[in-house]
């Protein structure tokens, strides 16, 4: 079964359990899926890509969040975080450190005679591993880990 057929799936299975987070959350991940299938015609998106929609729709419920919660709305803070946290649930396990680690310095192995500077290198390497580990990692450690083994 693919990311897409699941995530219709688990949206049926929301709204016949009533479980609004998970309805709202999975509905509007459909809505995305279904707008850019009509805007491409013929498109049929990969499990990357509708991890990459499923991980924009979970950075846009933590960003709404933070603002609910300045503004002094916690129910509708905790509603985009029960939202975010079903959608979480898409995610592949997350890579450990060391893992990410490995990953990077092999990387960067296989980039070192195409790519002439340093910059470069820390650039490509992040690129490739965004292709190869798509939402495995926060970028944040991905980014600390390349200025690590590439340097500065």
């Amino acid at each position: 079964m693919t990311l897409k057929q699941q995530i219709f799936a688990d949206f049926i299975t929301a709204m016949k359990a009533k479980n609004d987070a998970a309805k709202s959350a999975l509905s509007s991940v459909k809505a995305k899926i279904t707008e850019a299938e009509k805007a491409t015609g013929d498109w049929k998106p990969t499990d990357g890509e509708v991890l990459k929609i499923i991980i924009k729709a979970i950075k846009q419920r933590e960003e709404s969040q933070t603002i609910y919660e300045k503004a002094g709305r916690e129910e509708q803070a905790l509603a985009e975080a029960s939202e975010a946290a079903v959608l979480k649930n898409y995610l592949p396990k997350p890579m450990t450190e060391d893992e990410i680690r490995n990953a990077v310095r092999s990387i960067s192995s296989d980039l070192l005679g195409v790519v002439s500077n340093t910059q470069a290198l820390k650039g490509k390497t992040i690129g490739e591993f965004n292709k190869q580990f798509n939402g495995r990692a926060d970028v944040s450690i991905v980014k600390r880990i390349v200025e690590e083994i590439v340097g500065n």
